[in-house]
């Protein structure tokens, strides 16, 4: 059980992730993963104690997606644009992978949309690593890092 933005408890069965807006859900997402995090620094005293400082927001998003065409081209093969698929979200414009806001939207166990949401600002996909087990389809695992704090 987790807390929502908004104070209530979530007992969450599922989540589904977005890239730009609520229409283009990353459909065949497995093993998704949200880490929100920010880094703690320990720093000595000259007491001889110990401070602590917060680092900037080293928040991302995680994931395998089964590998297909409209993976790669437009994200979910409906009527996104070929910027939300990983060929768009991959491609280098003056030096930097694009900026595009991720949504992740959980579900409480009776299925009905919590209305928690976490949006992230400012992301980046950083890793697309495309494998093929022996058994089974062809999986990319990926990595968006998301330096803004979720709203």
């Amino acid at each position: 059980m987790a807390i929502g933005t908004d104070g209530q408890e979530i007992n969450s069965k599922e989540f589904k992730v977005y890239v730009g807006s609520t229409d283009n859900e990353w459909r065949l997402l497995q093993n998704a993963r949200v880490l929100v995090s920010h880094p703690v620094f320990r720093e000595p005293t000259t007491s001889g104690g110990v401070k602590t400082f917060t680092g900037a927001p080293d928040h991302n998003i995680s994931g395998s997606i089964l590998f297909t065409r409209d993976e790669w081209s437009t994200a979910d093969g409906g009527t996104t644009t070929t910027t939300s698929g990983l060929a768009g979200l991959l491609k280098i414009d003056d030096g930097e992978v694009p900026l595009k806001r991720w949504i992740v939207k959980f579900t409480d166990v009776s299925g009905i949309s919590t209305g928690t949401t976490l949006t992230f600002e400012n992301c980046k996909l950083s890793v697309a690593d495309i494998s093929k087990s022996v058994e089974g389809g062809v999986k990319v695992d990926i990595t968006v890092v998301c330096p803004d704090e979720p709203t």
